[in-house]
């Protein structure tokens, strides 16, 4: 599918960066309870790994829009080292300012399925509510694993379903503008092919009672 002649891929990239500047400082700030209530299990686990580590948490944050994940790092007094990627530059933007105080932080325009301007290691790669969204879960988690310890996926559609679909949905971002985006439902049997290419050995299932979002850590063959 294209637009014009470009590719999808690139359709869904300039769209994202569609978003007035006021909307892309509140985007995702104020979903409802389940949303929060993951956002803050994500701030618990890393917490934990941060109280056992000998030095701040290098933490690598793929999809991080306007940095609302970092927001709610600091508001815990987490000390990690944050790197934040995305390829929305008026979402990166609004990141930039929100936490130009903040020197252990910095965020980065990239493809999070390539990459290519990223090096690790970091101790955790985050993909929160990003995996969804892409047209290929498995190139992204694989660059993920490549650059990091840890990585964990923060599932709004846990992978959970007979078959694996994929919609093209819009979303009303303010100024009468619209934002295209993908939201995948992946099946189990696609989820579990894509562990078993990535060497993937268990994986730790988190989820706070009554909510659809599930926290997924991945722990790789050796």
């Amino acid at each position: 599918m294209d637009d014009g002649g470009h590719p999808l891929s690139d359709v869904l990239q300039r769209s994202w960066s569609g978003f007035p500047r006021e909307i892309a400082k509140r985007y995702l700030k104020d979903w409802g309870a389940p949303s929060l209530r993951s956002k803050s299990l994500v701030v618990e686990l890393l917490g934990q790994a941060a109280a056992t580590a000998a030095r701040p948490l290098q933490v690598l944050d793929l999809g991080c829009g306007n940095g609302q994940l970092l927001e709610a790092l600091r508001a815990s007094r987490n000390p990690c080292r944050y790197t934040g990627v995305d390829f929305s530059d008026t979402l990166l933007a609004a990141a930039r300012e929100a936490h130009a105080a903040d020197r252990d932080a910095a965020f980065v325009k990239d493809d999070i399925e390539e990459l290519a301007s990223n090096s690790g290691p970091f101790d955790w790669t985050l993909f929160s509510h990003v995996i969804e969204m892409l047209s290929c879960p498995e190139c992204a988690l694989r660059r993920a694993k490549d650059l990091s310890r840890q990585v964990l996926i923060r599932f709004f559609e846990p992978p959970e379903f007979d078959v694996d679909t994929v919609e093209l949905r819009e979303m009303d971002v303010g100024g009468d503008r619209k934002v295209p985006y993908l939201r995948r439902k992946m099946s189990r049997d696609f989820y579990r092919l894509i562990l078993a290419n990535l060497g993937v050995s268990r994986v730790e299932i988190f989820q706070a009672d009554g909510d659809k979002d599930q926290l997924h850590v991945l722990h790789f063959a050796s």
